[in-house]
């Protein structure tokens, strides 16, 4: 197999960049970085584009890094090619935001990224044909078992065929033009060209989802269930991809026809009313296939508030539409509503959290919850986080609240609490939501109503119905902690605990 060949070939069925295209490649020094860059350097006029590369030195493995760094630029050097490094300290970064150093080192190499291409779009583009020179996309060096590994991983947390999709070789600035070759194949290239990758260490611990799943599950599975996984695994990937590129084409005809914006009928953005969504009418939202249905009421919601909802939240805004009584609503979460209003169903923000009775919740039903994962974060709809965490010794566990009591003091104004407690003790998985008719806590060895003990405490009732709470049990379980105001003793640490929760509540505002 000449990769070089088929590299062009893919190129040219699925990428295909305007002439002059500056094509940025993300560069670790690794395998399929480096068999990438130097693809690219040696197909630039071929394919009618420049080379650039960047290097983002993550301060994770010391010494180890920085000579990566080193290795990069001395390559680039060696070829002529434009070089761009930058580093940055993920590990205290990853403390102080509360996210796994996987996260916040992804989340910190695309914003690296995407601000230099930035920049050198505007750089190039002062140019006399900055029409061709001013464009800049960025190529990261997915593989075929990268593929693999996203589609599986996507399968395990839960998805739809949007994540069945897995990775594309074209997304907006992102190219992905290694997707047709596997880790094997740019290895035995590497050899052939005489490359020396650098070899990243921590790529061979399976301390994380991705990894556990690369070095454990996808080997197993292959082993013991079906040889060809990997291979399965992309088709099922290429298939849905093509399925998910038409659906959405219909939907967006759709929504063109069916959508309305909501306007002053709302409150024109008074205190404590909706700033603004889209609405449709009923009978004809709900005339549609489940399918377009579904994805309406997604897109609503990505408009609004740039985000997408759960499947549980998007079945509660069709049942909603589908009982059709205006002035019931359902809280959704990024601080969105759903609403009937005669006969339109509408999706909207609001300013303050959703609570403007004094009585309890239970209007809302059952989909008043939002799931918590166990490792996770969830982002409420009054902006404030919940992030949990887990720790396998009491070791791990002061480190997390001390990480906790560091952020709090830096960057949450003192709006950052923790607690923990006994994973092993929580009948999971756990939720946060609003308190409900019949809630009692456990305080001490003796039970007490939470409406009486939020009395007891002098919460003003006007608070009452929109403070959260986490339960366990999907949140018709114990409750474990009123965030700012009490952990109680369901789940309580002992000395036989073995695994601890963490979990904080965060609110920059």
């Amino acid at each position: 197999m000449d990769l070089l060949k088929c590299f062009e070939k893919n190129w040219q069925e699925n990428i295909v960049l305007p002439e002059g295209t500056v094509v940025l490649a993300a560069c670790s020094g690794g395998i399929d970085s480096l068999a990438m860059l130097d693809m690219l350097d040696m197909l630039q006029e071929v394919l009618g584009i420049r080379v650039a590369a960047a290097h983002f030195e993550h301060g994770i493995r010391g010494k180890d890094s920085l000579e990566d760094a080193e290795f990069v630029r001395e390559f680039c050097r060696d070829r002529g090619i434009e070089f761009y490094g930058e580093s940055a300290d993920v590990p205290g970064e990853a403390a102080r935001a509360g996210e796994s150093l996987e996260t916040a080192a992804r989340r910190l190499r695309y914003a690296f990224l995407r601000r230099l291409a930035g920049e050198l779009s505007k750089k190039y583009a002062m140019g006399e044909n900055w029409e061709k020179q001013g464009r800049v996309v960025i190529a990261t060096a997915h593989h075929r078992d990268d593929q693999a590994e996203t589609v599986l991983m996507h399968l395990i947390r839960g998805t739809g065929l949007r994540g069945l999709g897995g990775i594309r070789c074209r997304q907006g600035d992102l190219v992905r033009p290694l997707l047709f070759a596997g880790k094997r194949e740019l290895a035995e290239y590497c050899r052939q060209r005489r490359l020396e990758p650098r070899h990243d260490a921590t790529n061979d611990q399976a301390d994380c989802f991705r990894n556990k799943l690369r070095l454990e599950l996808l080997p197993l599975l292959a082993r013991e269930y079906n040889p060809a996984l990997g291979d399965a695994l992309c088709q099922l990937a290429d298939l849905a991809q093509a399925d998910e590129d038409y659906l959405e084409q219909q939907a967006e005809k759709l929504w063109q026809e069916l959508a309305v914006k909501a306007g002053k009928e709302f409150g024109g953005g008074q205190a404590g009313k909706p700033l603004g969504g889209f609405g449709f009418n009923l009978s004809k939202i709900l005339s549609q296939p489940l399918a377009m249905q579904r994805r309406l009421v997604q897109q609503a919601a990505f408009e609004v508030s740039g985000c997408r909802l759960s499947y549980v939240q998007v079945q509660a805004v069709l049942q909603l539409a589908q009982k059709g009584r205006t002035g019931t609503r359902v809280q959704l979460s990024f601080g969105l509503v759903a609403e009937i209003s005669y006969n339109f169903l509408y999706i909207i923000k609001k300013t303050i959290p959703f609570s403007e009775n004094h009585g309890t919740m239970n209007i809302v039903g059952e989909f008043e919850k939002i799931f918590l994962r166990v490792p996770g974060t969830i982002c409420l709809p009054d902006g404030s986080r919940i992030i949990a965490e887990l720790a396998g010794d009491r070791q791990q566990l002061e480190a997390l609240l001390r990480s906790a009591a560091d952020h709090a003091g830096n960057a949450c104004n003192g709006g950052c609490m923790a607690v923990y407690g006994d994973w092993d003790k929580c009948n999971q998985p756990l939720a946060v939501r609003h308190r409900k008719n019949g809630d009692r806590v456990s305080i001490g060895s003796g039970h007490k109503k939470l409406k009486d003990f939020l009395i007891d405490s002098r919460i003003p009732r006007q608070q009452r119905d929109a403070l959260w709470l986490v339960a366990d049990g999907g949140g018709d379980g114990s409750i474990l902690w009123l965030p700012g105001i009490r952990r109680f003793a369901e789940a309580a640490a002992d000395e036989g605990t073995r695994k601890f929760f963490v979990l904080r509540m965060i609110n920059e505002g």
